[in-house]
């Protein structure tokens, strides 16, 4: 072994070590049926023996040192881990009762290589201890034919694993799953070069091959293939968790960009907040997903509100150019400071129409009424908190038909019933309120 084998080795075999606690523990926690997860953590375990016995020079030799039982012993756990894989994929895509028989077959199947193996390493014994060099193959030919029928294995192996998990991640709508599958079959893939150099220093070693120039190269691919295999297959476990971080981090950044609108609608109406809520972003640490919740409702309450106020036409700024979802926004956005900006409207008073920017052909045009008489005067959100993209609300707490809606708010087209396209519904207006209110300071002064 290299220098650089004592360093790469035992940092990789402390990876897989890490790895094979992790799915030992629900293993320990009544798991034990779980096949497929008996077959990762063995798979894990013997990687780890593999890289742990790999590392003494004293016991494996030199790269051209001597070749005892030892070193046979330190392949069959490679060996162990390609079945190990083959039989957890057998398990991950059949039925369990017809998983069974195939695992079974396979190990069958995968027994002869080990047995053949020590066969032939016994028969290359008797002609002298056989050494790791072949610049004459024909002097040890039964340690030739051993070197080849395990690197035969190992290319085997690694090719059905690599083709498996590529096919199985077509077959998951599980996202880490796919991901991990894709992880694993590239560390398969990565691993071949190993058995490449290999047959090389076998085989072409008499024709000038230097095994000293490519035996890191080799050696290094199959650390890094191992470490891929460790990412991949334990991918479905951790994966999720990230998943989880990721989305309570966009939770609170929305939570966040909501802040300048319930902030307004707040001040203009404290009413719509629970007596208790503090509104400072470092309260929804806590219970992020309750707060962020408690927002959107309050930002609905507020801008229902608004139907009490009357509006402006001159406050009313021009929608965006950007695409047709932020011109919305703009819009939206517009309309619920043109009803802050007015203020609320004296009880009894004649309600004063907002613009919106287009004529309808039903009458219900710039002027800012409905066909039945009845005056807009926010724009916020409807009667039933959805939230209107293009004109107010109807003094009757009815939403106007925008154009190309089919009778459905425009709000309700932008975001939608599900929660999470509603808050980024929310959070366009959130951005281009927060965008709008120092330029329509600047207009008025």
């Amino acid at each position: 072994m290299t220098g650089i084998t004592h360093i790469r080795y035992p940092i990789a075999a402390l990876a897989c070590w890490l790895a094979f606690a992790y799915t030992l523990v629900p293993l320990l926690r009544g798991h034990r049926r779980n096949a497929g997860l008996t077959a990762l953590c063995v798979s894990f375990g013997c990687q780890g023996m593999y890289l742990a016995m790999s590392t003494p020079a004293r016991w494996t030799g030199t790269l051209f040192g001597t070749i005892t039982w030892y070193n046979v012993s330190v392949q069959l756990w490679i060996i162990a881990v390609l079945a190990s894989q083959q039989i957890l994929l057998i398990h991950w895509m059949y039925p369990r009762a017809e998983a069974r028989v195939r695992a079974r077959r396979r190990m069958l199947l995968l027994a002869v290589v080990p047995v053949t193996m020590a066969v032939l390493f016994f028969l290359a014994t008797l002609q002298g201890p056989p050494r790791n060099v072949f610049k004459h193959p024909g002097d040890q030919p039964f340690f030739v034919a051993y070197q080849a029928a395990y690197l035969t294995a190992f290319v085997v192996g690694k090719v059905l694993v690599a083709r498996a998990c590529w096919h199985f991640a077509k077959l998951t709508d599980h996202a880490w799953v796919r991901r991990g599958l894709r992880i694993a079959a590239a560390g398969a893939a990565v691993e071949l070069v190993y058995p490449a150099g290999r047959y090389a220093d076998v085989f072409l070693t008499q024709y000038g091959w230097n095994p000293l120039q490519w035996s890191d190269v080799s050696r290094t691919t199959l650390t890094i293939g191992m470490v891929l295999n460790i990412v991949g297959w334990t991918a479905p476990l951790w994966g999720p968790r990230i998943s989880a971080v990721r989305g309570w981090l966009a939770d609170y950044r929305s939570y966040r960009l909501l802040r300048p609108l319930w902030l307004a609608l707040h001040q203009a109406h404290p009413e719509i907040s629970l007596p208790s809520s503090t509104g400072s972003d470092l309260s929804a640490l806590y219970d992020l997903r309750f707060h962020l919740h408690r927002r959107v409702i309050e930002i609905r309450d507020g801008c229902l509100a608004l139907r009490g106020h009357h509006g402006d036409p001159g406050a009313v700024l021009s929608p965006g150019q950007g695409a047709a979802g932020e011109r919305q926004a703009e819009v939206e956005a517009a309309h619920i400071a043109a009803a802050l900006a007015a203020g609320p409207r004296v009880p009894g008073q004649v309600p004063v129409p907002v613009p919106d920017g287009r004529a309808a052909e039903d009458g219900s045009g710039t002027d800012g009424r409905a066909a039945d008489g009845a005056a807009t005067v926010t724009g916020g959100l409807a009667a039933d908190g959805t939230a209107t993209a293009t004109g107010g609300l109807a003094a009757d707490g009815a939403a106007p038909d925008p154009a190309g809606t089919g009778g459905v708010p425009a709000s309700a087209a932008a975001g939608g019933p599900d929660f999470s396209a509603d808050v980024a519904w929310l959070v366009q207006v959130s951005r281009a309120f927060a965008r709008q209110r120092p330029a329509a300071a600047r207009a008025g002064r």
